[in-house]
């Protein structure tokens, strides 16, 4: 009898071990993971709104009865990150099943190409949605009189955070100006929180940043640390947008920061909703159903970030260059947006 027990127990044991393991957790579809950004960014407070979106936990009030129209006993959260690259990372080692990255991120990593050409392509990648525009925010101190990206040079100069999307655009930025970092600049990889703390102590002269605005990073550098957004243009955003196809002209524009008496010329890429190939198709299906069909997904979305208002089904492919997620596409058929 004690023989028995021991091995039940053994048994059970097991069996919570597996359930408490990593891999057990990124795949149970009910506690729904958004790997997104650093808190500072835009990705973190739009994947939260997304996973509000989608979640209804068990216990919660039903659509009919005034609560959430998610998906039934899915609870979705928002998952701070490095960025883009980690997020593809990420997806791949199936430690999330969705995640946002920039669209030259995605695609780089799904063909191996750019930055990836040295991995095997990531065929595992889909897209549930294209989001927003992010742009790129060129953000510098007054007193270091950088008016383009030209000037640049000499000065130090943050890039980005490691492993984030937004470094390889700060690095395609520079270099479509004719500029090396650490030869014609000294360059600093940091996220938005250590940026500040570097200007604060007056080591660094400006910040490169990809992202939605308006950031609450951003901001906090203008506002409390007297910087200023400096505009990109010439021949050397011209260079850019024709060597990478993602990026197109934008503008950030007047009133969008603290004393931001002017629209600001610059470059943007788009941000996608992005998953995996082997996550239950029916269950991405009804993510995406739910997601654009929720009666309060309008007002989560809008109230929630500026960066929300753009988020809509008329701009659900804009800027999106690998597939669709068989379950997306179902659901985009059913509606009439996909043949």
């Amino acid at each position: 009898m004690k023989f028995f027990f021991r091995i039940s127990l053994v048994l059970v044991l097991l069996s919570v071990s597996i359930l408490a393991s990593p891999q057990s957790r990124a795949d149970d579809l009910r506690f729904f993971k958004i790997a997104s950004g650093s808190p500072g960014g835009t990705y973190f407070p739009i994947a939260s709104l997304i996973a509000k979106v989608i979640s209804n936990p068990p216990g919660s009030k039903g659509c009919d009865e005034g609560g959430n129209c998610g998906v039934p006993d899915l609870t979705a959260t928002a998952q701070s990150s490095k960025g883009s690259v980690a997020n593809v990372d990420a997806l791949l080692k199936q430690t999330y099943p969705a995640a946002i990255a920039q669209s030259d991120v995605a695609y780089w990593a799904y063909t191996a190409t750019g930055p990836f050409r040295t991995r095997k392509p990531n065929k595992q990648l889909c897209v549930i949605s294209s989001l927003y525009p992010e742009d790129v925010h060129l953000v510098a101190t007054r007193s270091a009189n950088i008016s383009g990206v030209s000037a640049l040079a000499g000065k130090r100069v943050a890039l980005g955070e490691r492993e984030s999307g937004a470094l390889l655009g700060a690095q395609l930025l520079v270099r479509a100006y004719g500029l090396q970092e650490g030869k014609d600049f000294a360059a600093t990889l940091v996220n938005y929180s250590d940026a500040q703390v570097l200007i604060k102590e007056r080591k660094l002269d400006a910040f490169v940043a990809v992202i939605g605005y308006p950031s609450e990073a951003i901001e906090f550098m203008i506002q409390r640390q007297d910087m200023h957004l400096v505009p990109i243009v010439g021949e050397g955003r011209d260079r850019l947008i024709k060597g990478s196809p993602f990026y197109s002209a934008s503008i950030i524009p007047q009133n969008a920061y603290t004393n931001q008496r002017e629209d600001i010329h610059t470059v943007a890429v788009n941000a996608l909703w992005i998953s995996r190939t082997n996550i239950d198709p029916e269950f991405v299906y009804q993510l995406t159903r739910t997601f654009w069909s929720n009666k309060h997904a309008r007002s989560i979305l809008d109230g929630g970030h500026p960066k929300g208002s753009e988020i809509t089904l008329q701009t659900a492919f804009n800027g999106v260059p690998i597939p669709l997620c068989s379950g997306a596409q179902k659901y985009y058929k059913e509606i009439g947006m996909l043949k």
